[in-house]
């Protein structure tokens, strides 16, 4: 009895601890930089007994997924950040980093801090969350049709999105074969129906295998991240075609252990080319803790915010609902991490919070949890309550797979596609299973009156 209590209080005080400690960041925002300030060594200290709470909480799913996307600028920023080792060469000229230092800090903590109360008040943990979805992926869609036309669509859209052929560096890859920057969110929607259809389909084998290895080996970690966990999930937990929650914990963690490293691995010789290179592979493992892309992210967020204290506040929050409308690409603007680059040199790319200080400073960082947990569940609620089952397994796959795309780089990859993509394939989709119920119909008509 005792011992239950100390389990169930061990995570309040925790969480406790960890809310404590954002006061230090918010009151120092406007303070000078210090180096050898021993509370960002006991602060990253709590926060990662915190993010190791929170795994044993929601087990691997989404919202462990999306809580280590926040959590690693967090190692960065307070790990690294204060001895000049992230993004050292954008940094060091301009100390972007040391200036708004604290409020870069602030920011991580309380986004992390916020969106994991959040998760939790709305269950979103796996046994609650991730593995209610996944009878629908293990289910088999008796339509052979929309198989064939999903299969096909996925694999012609990874081809255009990515034209090259695998092998060759990533600032030597080419553009889209035909115009527009939805591409990718075609490859991924149509897989979803990819991944639900006919178990009997050829064309459905190739497509399942041949779309995650051409995004791979292009370097579309971002674009395939989701998709990977959401596959490893479905792995992981069926067996012999049933379901049930894996309790093979060594599995599992051998598992992703060897998809991260992969990652990193691919961030690493994406300049050179695919090679083998065991210095590479030694790199790797350190990456995985200052990850490279994570540290060009904590810059851009960086030079957001002096973007802003420069030329005030830029309000492009509300400049995604004109681009939401269809047809009226004329109403489009640049982004939030364009307009950065176009003001101060960055590799693109802008942390969630970074985008809601330009528009309201630290107003924007306040609200920035809450409304990006409405922007990013609202759409997938509803999917769920127009489309019912397809519609809630849609969202769920939606949610998971633009996760890195929300967190790291704008709301538009999430929104647009959400909005305007995936109805439209749902309609297909709707469309192409009717007219071969039709078929069926008619064809059995005409055998019994043959």
């Amino acid at each position: 009895m005792l011992d239950d209590k100390i389990v169930k209080i061990i995570p309040i005080l925790i969480n406790v601890l960890a809310g404590i400690s954002l006061f230090y960041y918010l009151v120092k925002i406007d303070q000078q930089f210090v180096k050898d300030d021993i509370f960002n060594v006991i602060i990253l200290i709590i926060f990662t007994v915190k993010f190791t709470m929170d795994l044993l909480i929601f087990k691997i799913g989404y919202a462990s997924f999306s809580l280590m996307l926040l959590f690693l600028p967090i190692v960065s920023l307070l790990g690294f950040a204060p001895h000049g080792e992230v993004q050292p060469l954008f940094n060091d000229p301009t100390q972007l980093i040391e200036k708004h230092f604290y409020i870069l800090a602030f920011s991580a903590l309380f986004f992390y801090f916020v969106w994991s109360l959040l998760l939790l008040i709305t269950k979103k943990s796996f046994a609650q969350y991730d593995f209610k979805v996944l009878s629908f992926f293990s289910g088999a869609s008796g339509s052979r049709l929309s198989t064939w036309f999903f299969s096909i669509v996925s694999i012609a859209a990874a081809i255009i999105y990515l034209p090259d052929i695998p092998g060759k560096a990533y600032q030597d890859l080419s553009e889209s074969l035909l115009p527009g920057n939805a591409w990718n969110s075609v490859v991924a929607i149509s897989y979803f129906f990819v991944l639900i259809g006919s178990r009997n389909s050829s064309i459905r084998n190739i497509a399942l295998v041949f779309v995650p290895f051409w995004l791979l080996s292009h370097y579309a970690r971002v674009d395939i991240l989701g998709l990977i966990l959401i596959m490893y999930i479905i792995i992981t937990n069926t067996k012999k075609g049933k379901l049930f929650i894996q309790t093979n914990k060594f599995r599992k963690i051998g598992i992703l252990a060897v998809g991260v490293l992969i990652f990193s691995y691919l961030g690493l010789v994406r300049e050179t080319g695919l090679i083998f290179d065991a210095s590479a592979i030694l790199d790797s493992f350190y990456n995985l803790v200052n990850y490279p892309t994570v540290q060009d992210l904590i810059y851009s967020t960086a030079a957001a915010i002096e973007v802003n204290q420069q030329y005030g506040n830029t309000y492009t929050l509300v400049n995604y609902i004109p681009q939401l409308v269809p047809f009226f690409s004329g109403l489009e603007t640049a982004g939030a991490s364009h307009i950065v680059a176009s003001n101060i040199h960055t590799n693109y790319g802008l942390l969630v919070y970074g985008e809601y200080y330009m528009n309201y400073q630290v107003i924007g960082i306040l609200i920035a949890p809450f409304l990006t947990f409405f922007i990013v569940f609202f759409p997938a609620y509803l999917l769920t309550k127009i489309f019912g089952g397809i519609g809630f397994a849609l969202g769920y796959y939606m949610v998971v797979t633009t996760v890195p795309r929300v967190m790291w780089y704008g709301f538009i990859y999430y929104i647009k596609p959400m909005l305007i993509i995936v109805p439209i394939f749902i309609v297909i989709y709707l469309i192409i299973v009717n007219f071969e119920k039709e078929l069926a119909v008619f064809g059995q008509k005409r055998k019994l009156e043959s």
